[in-house]
């Protein structure tokens, strides 16, 4: 006789929603570890925590589902006695993500792997007082040509990220200077109408910030502040490998704190602020020995080191990595900071010039849109047939 159980009587036991859940789980688990290297299908079983059986469905699905492909074997150097255990690879080539740098003087994109290997870029020059639109459709252009470039379908790119000059919050920018017809704008339903891709925004320092943390000074950080300085000067920062933008997305503003003096600062390296110059030409003037140059170099950095001084005192960070535009002037730019932030700090974090140049912004933007890549296929690994299907890779003509 077989004894129905009703649901209270079940607790305890698998349901048919556990085993969805568990199987969404298993499926992320296997991926993830063959996103880190290439596997074994016992290997994936001693990750996942399932029997040899359960481990090679789970390898199957996701061979059928095109996310990993056998691994060709090495040549070995020594003879073995039977066949090497066969090992699987993740797809790098499965799909793309782009990474999108919407800034004042240009746009700048790459598109990269599901691996993050970077295939193509691409630049375009704008007007500082360009509208939306025009910007918006530069960000189409400089995309569209690095998947020509790359030699891949334009379909082919999953999802774009994109780092602007403003406050961001919740995809729209709240606060932007210098940049007309920006403030208020959905910068995220617009860049996705205008892209037709899934897209993610947010502030170019928080993206630039994340760029550090995945490929520049800050790997080997896990909590850091991210000083952009240029034209303009701005900040992100990251807590225990965690980006923070705060409640509305004015974290790391400080240039709206006028006793700060970030806020036209750059002034400060002209000798008139209506004077059209090369700001790093000043730098680059001091660094020749140019004692007029030197002088403004000096207040510039000693500007830039109060509102620093207050970030290390706030987050106490293990690092601070100057980026931005004039982060290319080395030590004429980091040792007048670091003399003058020393003395404002009770601990002196590490300090140190970025290493990506102007990549920082569209390398964090790529690691942002494989994060959300990620997430995508969370999401579906519950029902195989939503499950993202890679394409095979297409060589586009012409």
């Amino acid at each position: 006789m077989v004894t129905r159980t009703s649901p209270s009587s079940a607790a305890g036991r698998s349901t048919g929603g556990d085993q969805s859940l568990l199987r969404r789980i298993n499926l992320g688990a296997a991926l993830a570890r063959f996103r880190a290297g290439p596997a074994t299908v016992a290997q994936i079983g001693d990750t996942v925590g399932v029997s040899r059986t359960s481990a090679q469905q789970i390898v199957n699905q996701l061979l059928e589902l095109r996310w990993i492909a056998p691994e060709k074997p090495a040549a070995s150097a020594t003879p073995q006695i039977g066949p090497a255990p066969r090992r699987h690879r993740f797809r790098a080539e499965a799909g793309y993500v782009a990474g999108v740098d919407l800034g004042r003087h240009r746009v700048r994109a790459v598109v990269a792997d599901l691996g993050g290997e970077p295939l193509s870029t691409s630049t375009v020059e704008i007007a500082p007082d360009a509208d939306s639109v025009e910007r918006l459709q530069a960000a189409r252009t400089v995309l569209e040509d690095c998947c020509r470039q790359a030699r891949i379908r334009y379909s082919q790119v999953w999802v774009v990220a994109a780092g602007a000059r403003g406050v961001i919050h919740a995809g729209t920018v709240v606060a932007a200077g210098g940049m007309p017809g920006w403030t208020g704008i959905d910068l995220e339903t617009e860049l996705r109408d205008r892209l037709e891709r899934h897209v993610v925004v947010g502030n170019d320092c928080n993206i630039a910030t994340v760029g550090e943390h995945w490929r520049g000074a800050g790997q080997d950080a896990a909590s850091l502040v991210n000083v952009a300085v240029g034209q303009s000067i701005g900040a992100g920062i990251m807590i225990d490998g965690r980006l923070l933008t705060g409640f509305g997305g004015f974290a790391g503003e400080l240039h709206h704190l006028p006793f700060l003096r970030w806020r036209g600062a750059a002034a400060r390296l002209k000798a008139d602020p209506g004077e059209e110059v090369d700001i790093k030409s000043v730098f680059d003037d001091a660094r020749d020995g140019s004692e007029t140059a030197r002088k403004r170099v000096e207040d510039y950095t000693r500007a830039l080191a109060e509102g620093v001084a207050v970030l290390v005192a706030t987050i106490d960070p293990e690092l601070v990595v100057i980026g931005g535009g004039l982060s290319a002037s080395g030590d004429t730019l980091l040792e007048p900071l670091r003399r003058h932030l020393e003395p404002l700090t009770a601990r002196m974090p590490r300090l140190e010039v970025s290493p990506l140049g102007p990549d920082a912004v569209t390398l964090g933007a790529v690691r942002i849109a494989l994060n959300h890549v990620d997430t995508l296929i969370d999401a579906a690994a519950d029902r195989l047939d939503e499950f993202p299907k890679p394409l095979r890779r297409v060589i586009a003509k012409g």
